[in-house]
């Protein structure tokens, strides 16, 4: 009882967004254990699910259901710890009720939660749906394709090249290239809400993040594979001792052999990042280069600062995940703006607040907004695609 307890207490911290990094790694573990863990915290993070549940439980005699669960207690002790349940906000309440409500009475209760009409459940209003796999593929020729369009198969084939749609990534498949072939480039799009996955000629993985971009030929030939990136892209390079493989952004290039890291090279966040996840890159212009070790970050191109992070934290994204660390209200809402394509009412006010949350990026734009009000700070309003926000009165 007391280790489902905890999930609970994890989980409803997880929802406000106080969890610690050491907790976020906890959380990500007991999701990977069994897909029913991520089917519940699925349904938590769901606005029609999480309305008709809210619905659901203020119909339940919590009185009995608290007695039914508190019986699995074995000590006094054990059931004092209950006591928090005073201190925690309305929201995280009910969160965890449902929760253990899921573990231990949901099953007594199955029949009369499936007679509750949709009609009786508030529908919630003004929301804005998280973005997904959608882009663009300009071919040589400067056709432009929407992959969100086609079905899975074969895109294209020519010049030994085979280019198929699969399951929300384009793969680069060489058939049968000569070494003297003319080279062409193709140009893969993110759009504001996108994200897609592609593999390249060599094999070389790359995921890229939303509003971004990636310009890279059809068959690497030449003594080194470049390609080059706007906005944010995470790489799994192939390595290939012969041919170095070539990041370039507008402000710095990373060159790698083989291994796995992270560029943001947004133009309106003020310095490109780049994080190593395994072996080593170069990262810089000109003479201007320093070595990465697994863990560091190169921020900034022409003086280049090296700093230790967390390398999950710059990979979230890839995995389905924000991850604010003590992050600026500021920083935080440009993320939101690329994955949701919204809009906020005054740029110019957003006040000086940082945030600590690890938040689904599968979820509804309002619930990402209702964990930062749990903050008590501030308040969200969304109209249309528009977001506008009013610090609380104390």
């Amino acid at each position: 009882m007391e280790n489902e307890f905890l999930k609970a207490q994890m989980i409803a911290r997880y929802l406000k967004g106080e969890l610690t990094f050491s907790e976020q790694v906890e959380l990500r573990n007991w999701l990977e254990e069994d897909p029913n863990n991520q089917r519940l915290l699925d349904e938590l993070e769901d606005e029609e699910t999480l309305s008709k549940d809210l619905y659901f439980f203020s119909t339940v005699d919590k009185t009995q259901a608290w007695e039914n669960i508190s019986k699995e207690l074995h000590t006094a002790s054990d059931r004092s710890k209950w006591s928090i349940w005073k201190y925690w906000k309305y929201a995280a309440a009910a969160v965890l009720l449902m929760v253990l409500s899921y573990v231990f009475v949901l099953n007594t209760y199955t029949k009369e939660r499936s007679d509750i009409s949709q009609e009786q459940v508030p529908e919630p209003k003004n929301d804005v749906l998280p973005g997904g796999d959608h882009a663009t593929l300009t071919l040589a020729d400067g056709s432009v394709l929407s992959l969100e369009d086609m079905t899975d198969g074969t895109v294209k084939q020519e010049g030994g090249i085979r280019i198929s749609k699969r399951q929300g990534q384009v793969v680069y498949e060489m058939l049968n290239v000569e070494e003297k072939a003319p080279v062409t480039y193709n140009t893969i799009r993110t759009p504001v809400g996108g994200q897609y996955h592609v593999i390249l000629p060599d094999g070389s993985k790359v995921w890229l993040n939303s509003e971004s971009s990636l310009y890279f030929p059809t068959a690497f030939n030449g003594p080194k594979r470049v390609v080059k990136l706007t906005g944010e892209g995470y790489f799994e390079i192939e390595h290939d001792s012969n041919k170095p493989f070539l990041v370039s952004t507008l402000q710095t290039d990373i060159e790698v052999l083989g291994t796995h890291f992270n560029v943001m090279a947004y133009t309106n966040e003020g310095a490109n990042r780049t994080t190593l996840l395994e072996g080593a890159v170069k990262v810089g212009s000109g003479a201007n280069k320093r070595t990465l070790k697994p863990g560091q970050q190169a921020v900034g191109s022409g003086d280049i600062r090296v700093i230790d992070i967390d390398p999950d934290q710059a990979v979230a994204w890839k995995n389905g995940y924000f991850q604010f660390e003590s992050e600026s209200l500021e920083s935080i809402l440009r993320q939101l703006k690329r994955w949701y394509d919204i809009e906020l009412e005054d740029e110019h006010a957003i006040p000086d607040t940082h945030f600590t949350a690890y938040i689904s990026r599968n979820t509804s734009l309002s619930n990402v907004l209702r964990m930062l009000e749990l903050s008590g700070e501030l308040k969200f309003k969304i109209e249309g695609n528009k977001v506008s926000i009013q610090e609380k009165k104390h």
